[in-house]
């Protein structure tokens, strides 16, 4: 239904559309002059035949005089054709014709060049009783004689009638197979954007490897789908060398650090056995414990940074294996409830249903939720309980389950949310606590790793919600 929708949103078929609608347009614009020419064409072929007629009644009343004339009009009233004849003296008293008497003016319709239209009975002698539609004109011979000469318009209306239903069937033939086209090649380019749209969804998890394979060669579609995979091959080849860089430099850094911090522990455990004064011994110690505190801070950075530039160069892919969330989330819960008691608060856990399958790392998975636990612990307030959620959510691109932290502290402002995302990012409130500014990175990489994603939400009345989702793809 998602792509069903987004089908009447793709430029291909607004565009295809536009053509539709202009070459509707042009085309009803050329139907409609050639429909009117072709009843101008009719109208005046008509109106031809009476001023024929008419040329013929008035040469024969001039060269032959009033009884002949009638006996013609009778004659041809008889005749049973599709002309109307109405012979009428002065007083507009009848003398010949197939008409039994003259329309009244209030049932004609007159143009300005004097034609006139009405709707009139024809005389039995025609074997027609239903009202007949004529145009005709009124012919003066002589100050005591006119003839009304009219002929029968409804062939010519039948005639334009059938005319106008071709016209309407081919439009509409037009539009159905405008529409049909239209909605193919949306869909033609709606299939190959979806093949590049998930062919970059896979990049974006990691795997560099894909290539958008597109039917078809030398369109634009194409053109951007070689640009996509040289581009592909370029990020490939830059996050190749950088996950290089970045190994050998935690490499060659933790293995003096290691060094350094065992001879710092050497050192206070000579500094234990020397003849020092207990003053002294003891400051000594302390800082010699401090600074080993911070080379194991170090090389925890070290190591998150190293695991989270392994997940973001996809040298981490999602595992086949199953893991069970709920069994996660209450292994991990069972770890930390002693934790968050020790704080004088409670640890909260709902799970919604028995169990909740997925396929990934457990290992990474638990340490998310323990990353998004040790955030709540450190800036969550004193004594306030921390809430523990897992929850099945449906959505159009598959299922998703959500696992939610709570806590109820500060919280982090709407605004800079998205940023306490980012790599070293450590907002003001928080710069006087340890830390490295690279915990929730690390989540997010791995919800992107597992299909899913990091939102970071308020908690009313105060705190944060952290939502760590991961995709169980299409149930």
């Amino acid at each position: 239904m998602a792509r069903e929708r987004s089908l009447f949103q793709t430029s291909a078929f607004r565009g295809a559309l536009v053509y539709l609608v202009l070459f509707l347009a042009v085309t009803g614009a050329t139907l409609g002059f050639l429909y009117n020419e072709m009843a101008r064409a009719l109208s005046r072929s008509g109106d031809a035949l009476i001023w024929q007629e008419a040329a013929i009644v008035s040469r024969l009343h001039a060269t032959q005089g009033l009884d002949t004339l009638k006996d013609f009009v009778t004659a041809r009233g008889d005749a049973g054709g599709e002309v109307v004849y109405f012979l009428a003296d002065g007083l507009g008293a009848r003398l010949a014709g197939n008409l039994s008497a003259f329309p009244a003016p209030d049932e004609t319709s007159r143009t300005s060049d004097d034609w006139i239209t009405f709707n009139v009975p024809l005389d039995s002698a025609l074997n027609k009783t239903d009202a007949l539609p004529v145009r005709g004109r009124v012919i003066v011979l002589d100050n005591d004689l006119a003839l009304l000469v009219a002929r029968d318009i409804e062939p010519e209306r039948a005639q334009l009638l059938t005319m106008a239903r071709m016209f309407g069937s081919a439009m509409l033939v037009l539009v159905l197979i405008g529409l049909a086209g239209s909605v193919f090649m949306a869909r033609r380019a709606l299939a190959r954007v979806d093949i590049i749209s998930d062919s970059l969804q896979d990049i974006m998890q990691g795997r560099f490897e894909t290539r958008v394979t597109l039917t078809g060669r030398g369109d634009e579609m194409t053109l951007l789908a070689d640009r996509l995979n040289d581009m592909t091959t370029r990020i490939k080849k830059l996050m190749s060398a950088m996950r290089e860089v970045t190994d050998n430099i935690a490499h060659d850094l933790r293995t003096p650090l290691n060094r350094l911090r065992g001879q710092l522990e050497n050192t206070r455990v000579q500094i234990s056995k020397t003849d020092i004064s207990g003053t002294a011994a003891e400051a000594m110690g302390d800082q010699l414990t401090q600074s080993i505190h911070d080379i194991d801070m170090l090389l925890e950075n070290f190591a998150a940074i190293l695991s989270l530039s392994r997940l973001e160069s996809g040298a981490v892919a999602r595992s086949d294996v199953e893991v069970d969330l709920a069994m996660v989330v209450a292994d991990i819960a069972e770890l930390y409830e002693p934790v968050v008691q020790d704080t004088g608060a409670r640890l909260d856990v709902l799970v919604h249903g028995k169990s909740a399958c997925v396929s990934g790392e457990r290992t990474l998975i638990s340490q998310a939720i323990a990353n998004l636990l040790e955030n709540a612990l450190k800036y969550g307030a004193t004594g306030e309980n921390i809430g523990l959620e897992l929850s099945r959510r449906q959505a159009p691109d598959g299922v998703f389950y959500d696992i939610a932290v709570r806590d109820c502290g500060p919280g982090i402002a709407a605004a800079d949310r998205e940023r306490a995302m980012a790599r070293f990012v450590r907002l003001e409130p928080s710069r006087h606590l340890p830390g490295s500014g690279i915990g929730l990175s690390l989540v997010q990489a791995i919800a992107q790793v597992h299909g899913g994603g990091l939102v970071l939400s308020g908690n009313l009345p105060h705190g944060l919600v952290a939502t760590l989702s991961v995709s169980a793809g299409k149930r």
